[in-house]
């Protein structure tokens, strides 16, 4: 052992790394106090190993095959880690501190399953987003709250925003009976859940809410929730369906092959809308005249029309009934006396655009694609609104107007 201190000169200790590679095996081990019990084995490895390259080239071969003699010798597989959702991890960190047990990044990310890495983000996301009392106390080696906590504020709502959902959630009883009542039903009762809490930063009793604001509306029609079921998966995966369908002034069910593309729930009515295969046509179809619908398997022969697409068929037809090609009309009608007030409060179309008269009347202007819908809302209004244009659309009303007089008698 002196000899070989006694080898190791000044310059040897002060030598830069830069020239390792130009050391011997034998300097490289006494270098160390493990390098002289490691001298022996070193002598055996070819000096080509010992430079920076084969060291580079060695390692991970090394590894692979440490990795592989542990495996075999325990008999046992290493952990998978599995990550789990952010708002899972919060809950159990958070009860893990609450409950006093003082866990380090170790053990939380023991049993959570993560990296500890995972768990000192989750950790400064509490404290500096959540606002969580989160400190480290070194000498019972854990996190603890540093005053009293008793729940996860994650939802922190302003009382007209919280006051917002609820309404939502009232104007979503349109679905009822749909595919997407149980998934809502369930997403507001974990908010109700959230913001009920003594943590949440507004509480507001959802029960008194509930007998403060109400919703009217026709709920959506739909006799056969199977065919709801099987045409929203066959617009999800572009497949065509068949089915018979009834039109509204035929007799029989007749047979026909949809290529379905958007469905959609006008005032209370579910309708599909899709391209018609036997008449080569765009086709509007309403569910609750569809019987035995079936996936076909078939692709698509046509391509499906983008959201861009779809929502202007909407926008400008005045309910759901759209002509074939037909170009867009300017509709004005005038209003006058108590028709000209309700027509004032509601919003009856997206291109609406509304022009205060002397007398109190109102006129309004819609821009439209089809006049079918909108002739039996004009004749609602009687003698308090009149077409101004266009002149077929003027036309069609007076004659509507003089039948229905004719066949009350007067």
């Amino acid at each position: 052992m002196a000899e070989d201190q006694h080898d190791l000169t000044a310059d040897d200790r002060q030598k830069p790394i830069g020239n390792l590679r130009r050391e011997s095996s034998q300097a490289l081990c006494r270098r160390s106090l493990v390098g002289q019990h490691l001298a022996p084995l070193i002598r055996r490895i070819p000096s080509s190993c010992l430079s920076l390259d084969g060291i580079v080239n060695v390692m991970p071969r090394l590894k692979k095959r440490t990795r592989f003699h542990d495996l075999g010798s325990s008999g046992v597989r290493s952990r998978t880690l599995r990550s789990r959702p952010p708002l899972s991890r919060f809950q159990e960190i958070f009860h893990a501190i609450k409950t006093n047990r003082y866990p380090n990044r170790t053990q939380l990310a023991r049993s959570i399953e993560v990296t500890t890495k995972t768990i000192q983000r989750d950790l400064d996301y509490m404290r500096y987003q959540l606002g969580l009392p989160i400190e480290f106390d070194y000498a019972r080696g854990g996190y603890y709250f540093t005053k009293p906590t008793t729940d996860l504020p994650l939802f922190q709502l302003t009382e007209s925003e919280l006051v917002s959902v609820f309404v939502a959630q009232k104007a979503l009883e349109a679905y009822r009976g749909t595919p997407f009542e149980q998934p809502l039903r369930t997403a507001f009762q974990k908010l109700q859940a959230a913001t009920s809490n003594p943590g949440a930063t507004v509480s507001i009793s959802w029960e008194d809410l509930g007998s403060s604001i109400s919703f009217r509306h026709f709920d959506a029609y739909l006799p056969d929730m199977t065919i709801f079921a099987e045409l929203a998966k066959a617009v999800q995966i572009e497949k065509a369906v068949a089915f018979d369908y009834k039109k509204l002034d035929a007799k029989a069910f007749e047979k026909r092959t949809v290529e379905p593309w958007h469905l959609a729930c006008v005032s209370g009515q579910w309708y599909l809308l899709g391209y018609d295969c036997s008449r080569e046509a765009r086709r509007i179809f309403v569910l609750g005249r569809m019987q035995n619908v079936s996936e076909t398997g078939r692709a698509f022969f046509n391509p499906k029309p983008g959201d861009k697409d779809i929502h202007p068929l909407f926008q400008n037809s005045f309910q759901i009934w759209q002509s074939e090609n037909a170009r867009l009309e300017q509709i004005v009608l005038r209003f006058s006396g108590r028709a000209a007030q309700l027509v004032r409060e509601r919003n009856w179309h997206p291109s609406q655009r509304l022009q205060e008269l002397a007398g109190g009347n109102l006129e309004v202007s819609i821009t439209l694609n089809s006049l079918e819908e909108i002739v039996p809302w004009i004749l609602s209004w009687g003698r308090q609104c009149e077409v101004i244009s266009p002149l077929r659309l003027h036309k069609k009303v007076m004659s509507l107007a003089i039948s229905r007089r004719e066949e009350a008698g007067y």
